[in-house]
């Protein structure tokens, strides 16, 4: 049984005595720990004895209520504060708090060291630590079993939260989603809480995060792993999970946490070394239609998805974590500029993928992709709709469902247009090394404006007119001619569909 603190008050050699709240001395102490800290709430738990020297106690009256407040709701047994230190006067409105919430605020003599308190709350506890320490064994005895057994992931999430008497969730702390499949959903708005309390701390954890949301009460400690990772302790209020096991079974579970990562990372590289082989045909369709379904994929029930990841996305590793997290079967290959990602064509797995890149992001997605062999197509189908969803304003375009008006439907029709008007300048720019193509797609976008287009080309004027004569002669159209400025407009368009380019202000393949 653990000391009570009229049990410390009354130990002789530390001459202790209640400032206020003595109705609260039959509370019991479990730790007692020193604290200048003005949040220290973040690091103590339920019945810890705070001692502080003044340093955190605010001087007005109002906020040392408020400072006696959090200490009370966090579940502290009480304050102890050193006599003749650095502490402001104790205002009579927080002893008279002291008084109603039943806290024991405590004084401790100036020649007496915070760390004999300590001791005799450590000495008189030893039955209660050796309990701690027994249960703190089962709970890495429950690792053990589960990686002999094979019964890891939630089972043993289930199994630590019996053995601590709560429910416990894994949250990943930067997508407020479920680290383990078949883990429970959190209770509605308490992940995003939690999500968005770290956030205001530019994600640094406390010790210990409270989390009360919709009438539910939870501790959150971090996991220690690569990735930003939380155990979340349901509790009732009443009875609160010991701190010092909820860290032992934070520790436990980043082991497991670390493994489903490391799973993962070597799934999304495997995933992109396929892609990219299927992409530039490096391997055979039969073996390629083989390691699709290993992850979870089928070639005639494919499709790949183009988008340009937003600011904030945070790499591939992110992108793939957060898709792996709502179990959604993918390949992805990673491009701050496009990404380019393989999904099942269901509306559920673009829901899915729509959730994990942001509501923001513009979705090009391709025909179905029906062969292996076909991805080089399919991709191009992706950014040619990717380009029509930038150009039409929408957030999701299917290839060949929608494009600007007057434009080619398909790639194949693009292609042909672009070449039929185009094709001699193309030709004479490999040939020559020349920017013929470039100068007249900006001499158009410019409103033919001579000085505009030669300032932003970075030429004379005179090698602009140069130029555009040439194009002229090359294609046989006349630049003074509305017919032939249109087709030559068009006609660049149906060449930036074709491939998959979504011009000047959009953004291109990496």
């Amino acid at each position: 049984m653990a000391i009570t603190v009229a049990e410390l008050v009354a130990v002789p050699y530390l001459s202790m005595r209640f400032h206020a709240g003595d109705r609260g001395g039959d509370g019991l102490i479990s730790w007692a720990h020193t604290s200048d800290l003005p949040n220290a709430t973040e690091w103590l738990g339920p019945g810890d004895l705070l001692m502080s020297n003044g340093l955190n106690l605010p001087t007005e009256a109002a906020g040392q209520a408020r400072f006696l407040a959090e200490l009370s709701s966090a579940g502290l047994s009480g304050l102890a504060v050193g006599d003749d230190m650095h502490a402001p006067p104790l205002t009579p409105a927080f002893l008279e708090r002291a008084e109603e919430l039943a806290f024991p605020v405590l004084a401790i003599p100036r020649d007496v060291p915070f760390v004999a308190v300590s001791r005799a709350v450590a000495n008189a506890n030893s039955d209660e630590e050796h309990e701690r320490l027994v249960r703190t064994v089962q709970l890495y005895d429950a690792l053990g079993g589960a990686m002999s057994s094979g019964r890891s992931g939630a089972t043993l999430l289930r199994e630590l939260g019996r053995q601590l008497g709560c429910h416990l969730l894994l949250l990943d702390a930067t997508t407020a989603l479920p680290v383990l499949s078949a883990e429970a959903e959190p209770p509605a708005g308490l992940a995003d809480r939690l999500v968005a309390d770290l956030r205001e701390r530019k994600g640094a954890f406390p010790g210990i995060l409270r989390v009360d949301c919709n009438g539910t009460s939870a501790l959150a400690l971090r996991v220690p792993t690569k990735r930003p990772t939380a155990l979340v302790a349901l509790h009732d209020g009443e009875h609160v999970p010991d701190l010092a096991l909820l860290q032992h079974a934070a520790n436990i579970t980043a082991l497991e946490v670390e493994r489903i990562n490391a799973e993962r990372e070597r799934g999304s590289r495997l995933g992109s070394e396929l892609l990219s082989a299927m992409l530039d045909r490096r391997i055979e369709p039969a073996s390629a239609d083989g390691q699709l379904r290993e992850h979870g994929l089928r070639a005639d029930n494919a499709v790949l998805v183009a988008f340009r990841p937003s600011a904030s996305a945070g790499g591939h590793r992110n992108l793939h974590h957060a898709l792996a997290q709502r179990e959604l079967a993918h390949l992805v290959l990673w491009s701050p500029q496009r990404c380019l990602v393989a999904i099942p064509d269901t509306e559920e797995a673009r829901l899915a993928l729509r959730g994990a890149v942001g509501g923001e992001v513009v979705l090009g997605i391709s025909d179905p992709l029906r062969r292996a062999d076909r991805a080089p197509d399919a991709s191009r189908e992706a950014r040619w709709a990717h380009t029509a969803a930038h150009k039409l304003g929408r957030p999701l375009v299917r290839y060949g469902e929608a494009t600007p008006l007057f434009l080619p439907r398909t790639l194949g029709e693009a292609e042909i247009a672009a070449e039929r008007v185009l094709g001699p300048i193309l030709a004479y720019d490999e040939e020559h090394a020349t920017e013929l193509r470039r100068s007249l797609a900006l001499f158009l976008d410019e409103n033919r404006s001579w000085q505009r287009s030669a300032e932003l080309l970075h030429v004379h004027k005179q090698t602009l007119v140069y130029r555009m004569h040439r194009v002229e002669e090359l294609t046989g159209r006349d630049l003074h001619r509305t017919a032939d400025v249109v087709e030559l407009w068009l006609a660049l368009r149906a060449l930036e569909f074709s491939r998959g380019d979504g011009g000047p202000d959009s953004p291109e393949d990496g």
